[in-house]
Parts: structure tokens; C-alpha cells; sequence
């Protein structure tokens, strides 16, 4: 399993590419992050749509934009940036979730999803607090939704 992620060996978009053209799909599958993508400057819907064939696993996050920007600026290593809030609450931040399931369901996506929550400046228990369940954020425009549902 090859797993882009923030301040690792295999972080951009250009080192992507080179260890999916070097390692056969056979070899190993992809787990795409959507914040660790946003992190690095990749569109998670571009991503995923690109490498599509090759996601076997899914990682939820969630960018607070603003933050992305100070830290970037600040040239901070990415667990510290964590620390400032950079990887927020899904539902808080600039992913597109709606647009990220539009394409799934067009994939025919069937994998696994985590929705994970990197190191947050928040306490564990204003982090549950200010958590938004992903259900709205990938419910279709006007669908009706049941606790636990996600489609």
C-alpha cells in the first residue's frame, strides 16, 4: 500500500506519479488522503480521479484553508502545523466532500473510508464538541438521512 502523506518520502504530486509509474498496480494499491493531498497541493477530486484505478483505501481530513496558508508561509514542519490547526474538523475546512462522493459513486468506488482526525490544537474534549458527523457533508442535495447513514 503506497500512502501520500504530509512530510514523508512520497508527498507530492510528481512523486506520485514516479512510484505509481515504477511499482505495478499488481505490486501495490494506493491510499489517498484527502487532506495530506490538499497539504501538498494536489485537488483530492483531481487525485483521486486520476489514480482511481489504483485506490484500494481512503483517508477523510479536512483543511482549514486559512491556516494552510499562514503555515505555508511559515515553512514549519507538518506535525507542527497540526499542532496550529491545519488538518480541522471535517465539515470545517475546504474539501470537497459532496464533489469527493460524486466521484466515487461515478468510480464505483467500493473500498474503505476512514475519517481520521490529525493532532488539533483543541483538547479531546472541545474536539468533540466542535466535531461535525460526515453524514451532511456527503449526504445528496435533499436526501433524506438516518443515523449511521452515509450514502
Amino acid at each position: 500500500m503506497i500512502h501520500p502523506h504530509a512530510g514523508g518520502h512520497i508527498e507530492f504530486a510528481d512523486e506520485l506519479e514516479r512510484i505509481v509509474s515504477d511499482i505495478p498496480a499488481k505490486t501495490a494499491g494506493l491510499c489517498l488522503d484527502t487532506g495530506h493531498l490538499a497539504y501538498a497541493g494536489m485537488d483530492p477530486i483531481e487525485t483521486l480521479r486520476r489514480y482511481g484505478d489504483r485506490v484500494d483505501y481512503i483517508h477523510f481530513k479536512d483543511i482549514d484553508p486559512k491556516v494552510l496558508q499562514e503555515v505555508m508561509g511559515e515553512r514549519i514542519r507538518f506535525f507542527d502545523a497540526c499542532a496550529k490547526g491545519v488538518m480541522c474538523p471535517i465539515g470545517h475546512g475546504n474539501i470537497d466532500y459532496p464533489g469527493i462522493r460524486s466521484l466515487l459513486t461515478e468510480l464505483g468506488y467500493g473500498g474503505y473510508i476512514t475519517i481520521e482526525q490529525e493532532r488539533t490544537p483543541a483538547t479531546p474534549a472541545r474536539s468533540s464538541t466542535i466535531w461535525r458527523p460526515a453524514g451532511p457533508i456527503w449526504r445528496a442535495p435533499g436526501s433524506e438521512a438516518r443515523r449511521g447513514d452515509l450514502r
